[in-house]
């Protein structure tokens, strides 16, 4: 679960979740997600909901310390998750990834979902979303990535090369119309793709089993029905 959203009321949000996985007797790696850049910095997000980047260190540290299991078939984990490019700062992308890595732990964030996440980057950073994604530290086999929908085909071969996975959201992408993950392309290049639900916002249900479907579905449309198979939706 990617939670990213923090308010002066929901600080220990985190907190419950893992409380109520351990009571549930579910397996689930609970992201500690974060926004730091908001509209006035010119960012996505409203000022109202980003944190300061020594808060959104701290507790990330600390919630690693309280809740992460790291042996083998652990049922609790921690991972952490600056949101997106819209969202943070590169500075917080590269502490983010040094603190992950002092505790070994998994990163995550959305990347090439939408196109103009694209001209954010060219604009603010220079560059396309993956050689920023390289620029601060995040090209490795720690990471996993929401939606991967706009990359070309040296990005794809990039990701494959060094261990990036990507996650696939086929009902948010159709509602969105953000585009379609080239699932087909990145697995070819030896990129491990899962599926997932991505937020309410962006989807009506968050039912595992339809996106099977739905991935099923639109994967056909992109590649053909003689290419994509029943089971390569459940593979």
């Amino acid at each position: 679960d990617h939670h990213y959203l923090f308010s002066a009321a929901t600080t220990s949000a985190i907190d419950i979740q893992a409380q109520v996985v351990r009571e549930m007797a579910v397996r689930a790696v609970l992201t500690r997600g974060s926004m730091s850049l908001g509209e006035s910095a010119g960012g996505l997000p409203p000022d109202r909901v980003v944190q300061t980047e020594d808060a959104i260190l701290a507790d990330s540290e600390r919630l690693i310390r309280t809740h992460h299991d790291g042996s083998d078939g652990a049922m609790l984990r921690i991972a952490l998750a600056p949101c997106s490019p819209f969202s943070v700062t590169p500075e917080l992308m590269r502490e983010t990834a040094a603190l992950a890595r002092r505790h070994d732990v998994l990163l995550h964030t959305h990347l090439a979902e939408t196109e103009d996440e694209d001209e954010f980057c060219r604009e603010r950073f220079g560059m396309r979303p993956l050689d920023y994604l390289a620029s601060v530290d995040w090209l490795d086999r720690d990471v996993w990535l929401a939606h991967g929908i706009h990359f070309n085909d040296d990005e794809i071969s990039r990701l494959g090369a060094h261990g990036v996975a990507v996650c696939h959201c086929p009902t948010s992408n159709m509602i969105l119309a953000s585009g379609c993950c080239p699932v087909a392309a990145l697995e070819q290049a030896g990129v491990a793709v899962g599926l997932g639900v991505d937020g309410s916002a962006s989807n009506d249900h968050s039912n595992l089993m339809a996106e099977v479907r739905q991935a099923f579905l639109l994967q056909r449309l992109q590649y053909g029905a003689d290419r994509i198979r029943v089971d390569h939706a459940l593979h």
